[in-house]
């Protein structure tokens, strides 16, 4: 959600600060849970098939996404607007520089490729294991412009917590204390950048603030939360197409000089139009072809 709130261009331009403070941490976080979640110690063909799970909605969405910046990025003013493109320049940005929220899928496929390949052909344990997918990573990432070393880092975590035989919330606790470490952290702007120690350390005590905050949530909060958290892959690959319609109606909220009524509005409507697009396609058995699944959207209170 916090992933949909600041790509809102009304959003992001009203609280830049506020903005570049929680990209320290929101997909940092994401890509802990998504390396200590993934899953390589299956066959081959288990893991192709899991693996197209992202790599098909990566291609078919990124590739839509392209287009779209192409033929309306100038109309729409957005700030990814491509002036050119080629069949050369379209195989590139779709290979090696992915646009929009699509990066995450790109470097999630790379990771767990890598992941793969250490831990089951390769059958390496221990820290010589997660060392050599660190050191392959960061050579891929000095070649690939959109894999960017510090997003990879936060995958990698997850993975070690994970070969260490842990439980999540063992490594990462949930404490009230973490509040104030983050609050010093959170003081200095200079701290807003998750490719440094401050930032992989600001993303840590969040998780840890968020996980002692959630038992005191009202029992349809926690429902609410984890019903968003089970559809999360439809809301980053469907929410950049209703993400660029809010930008029409934005004008429409100048009364309000904080954006916070339209940003409310605009995060409702893009949640859930993503949703909806989700259970639509199980409903027009699309996703098997998409998404590689019988059943893509996850039911609320399930």
């Amino acid at each position: 959600m916090l992933m949909v709130l600041f790509h809102l261009e009304l959003t992001e331009q009203t609280y830049p600060l506020l903005c570049k403070a929680v990209y320290t941490f929101h997909m940092s976080a994401f890509l802990i849970i998504s390396g200590y979640l993934a899953n390589v110690d299956r066959k081959p063909c288990e893991f192709g098939h899991g693996l197209m799970r992202i790599v098909l909605p990566y291609v078919l969405f990124e590739s839509l996404y392209i287009m779209a910046q192409y033929f309306w990025g100038g109309t729409l003013h957005s700030h990814n607007a491509i002036d050119r493109l080629t069949v050369g320049d379209f195989t590139l940005r779709l290979a090696t520089l992915p646009t929009g929220p699509y990066w995450y899928l790109h470097t999630l496929a790379i990771c767990m490729v890598l992941y793969w390949l250490v831990y089951r052909v390769f059958r390496l344990k221990g820290i010589g294991a997660l060392a050599l997918m660190g050191l392959s990573l960061f050579a891929l990432s000095v070649v690939i412009e959109g894999l960017t070393w510090c997003n990879v880092i936060y995958f990698l975590i997850g993975v070690f917590i994970f070969r260490n035989g842990k439980q999540f919330m063992d490594v990462i606790t949930p404490s009230w204390l973490a509040l104030l470490p983050l609050i010093v952290l959170f003081w200095f702007p200079e701290n807003y950048d998750r490719g440094t120690l401050a930032g992989i350390a600001i993303t840590i005590l969040v998780i840890s603030v968020l996980l002692a905050l959630f038992p005191y949530l009202l029992q349809q909060l926690r429902q609410l939360f984890c019903y968003i958290g089970r559809n999360s892959l439809a809301i980053v690959v469907f929410s950049p197409m209703f993400t660029i319609l809010t930008k029409k109606v934005a004008p429409f909220f100048s009364f309000d000089p904080t954006a916070v009524c339209f940003a409310l509005c605009a995060l409702t409507f893009v949640v859930a139009a993503s949703l909806t697009c989700a259970w639509l396609s199980d409903k027009l058995k699309l996703s098997r072809f998409v998404f590689f699944k019988e059943i893509f959207y996850s039911p609320y209170g399930k």
